[in-house]
């Protein structure tokens, strides 16, 4: 079936985007939308919708959550495999670009959402420990992210990666004065939140879920920062050299986006896996003023 005429209208714009949908209608009791850009992920699919979806029925319940897969240029036979999963979780969409980008994909992932909540993965980096933590805190954050710098311990990838991340954490603690220690990587967030922020966001490829969590936490949105494990599974697909040029010019266009966003005030948590693991839930609420 075709995006509904309210997708489509948000998505138009988007150049990569399709209008390309697979699914059925959504039921009304959804709850969570699990958004996973997906590219030439053949092999490594269906694992994690199967491992992941047992999850969910555990921690969301059955039939209260759907994923949103945005098949992100594939040229494998990740389609095969997405078919596969639409039939297993028929509440389920798939959405495809033109071309992969991984930003766009994540920005049509979460427009094109039908539930309340977003929990934003990859297919190898999805934390079962966060999911269950963050769900719980739902109602306390508008963003809550998994953060693979807020624990050392936890960090498992190169000594290169590692040098890399932390230089461009600091580069975005200099010039745009982020107090967080990662903006990539696995998301549980409030779509009611950002519904207003999403629009605005004009960074692409990698650094679309930088601008959003700036966009987030200069608007004065609640945001949580949990420690979340990572191990490379796999060599990466990107030249090093190109990705630091990539992510340098990036930076200038992030600048000049942000140039005129004031912050209006900071409200960061940062949590300890040790709270995470004995499930504590946040007793206050946030209230709007």
């Amino acid at each position: 079936m075709p995006l509904t005429s309210d997708k489509a209208d948000e998505l138009h714009g988007i150049d990569d985007a399709t209008e390309c949908h697979r699914g059925y209608e959504v039921k009304s009791t959804l709850s969570l939308s699990v958004i996973v850009p997906v590219y030439n992920e053949e092999d490594h699919l269906w694992a994690m919708a199967e491992a992941l979806g047992q999850n969910l029925d555990r921690v969301v319940g059955p039939s209260r959550w759907q994923f949103v897969l945005v098949d992100n240029g594939s040229i494998d036979g990740s389609s095969k495999v997405l078919d596969a999963i639409l039939a297993t979780w028929p509440t389920s969409r798939v959405l495809t670009l033109n071309r992969p980008n991984y930003g766009t994909a994540l920005k049509v992932g979460l427009l094109a959402a039908d539930a309340p909540f977003a929990y934003v993965i990859n297919v190898d980096f999805w934390d079962p420990l966060f999911l269950r933590w963050s769900w719980l805190n739902r109602q306390q954050y508008d963003l809550i992210l998994g953060s693979k710098r807020a624990d050392p311990t936890l960090n498992k990838l190169p000594v290169y990666r590692k040098f890399l991340s932390a230089g461009l954490n600091m580069l975005f603690q200099v010039f745009f004065d982020f107090v967080g220690r990662d903006t990539h990587g696995q998301k549980l967030i409030r779509l009611a939140a950002v519904r207003n922020i999403i629009p605005c966001c004009v960074m692409q490829r990698g650094q679309f879920d930088t601008e959003l969590t700036m966009r987030a936490l200069r608007g004065g949105l609640w945001v949580a920062e949990v420690p979340v494990p990572i191990v490379q599974a796999r060599r990466p697909r990107n030249l090093m050299l190109a990705k630091i040029y990539r992510n340098f010019v990036d930076l200038l266009r992030l600048r000049r986006a942000l140039r005129d966003v004031r912050s209006v005030r900071t409200r960061y948590h940062r949590w300890a896996r040790e709270d995470m693991e004995e499930m504590h839930i946040i007793s206050w609420r946030k209230h709007s003023e």
